[in-house]
């Protein structure tokens, strides 16, 4: 178990970002057939949005 409140933060966004990327490239190129085109706004601003959220409801939020 990760000890540090923020390192646990830090690592969950970094993981999310990669798994997210993950399954939309598996996604966009073996089930649409489209392949994957990268583009930096969509790609980076929602998944980055949607960790910091879920991260700081999970780790830095304080317990009661």
């Amino acid at each position: 178990m990760i000890k540090n409140k923020y390192l646990a933060f830090g690592l969950f966004v970094a993981l999310f970002l990669v798994l997210w990327h993950l399954l939309d490239f598996l996604f966009n190129t073996f089930i649409t057939g489209k392949g994957y085109q990268f583009s930096p706004i969509i790609d980076l601003v929602v998944p980055l949005a949607v960790s910091v959220t879920v991260g700081c409801i999970l780790f830095l939020r304080k317990k009661k």
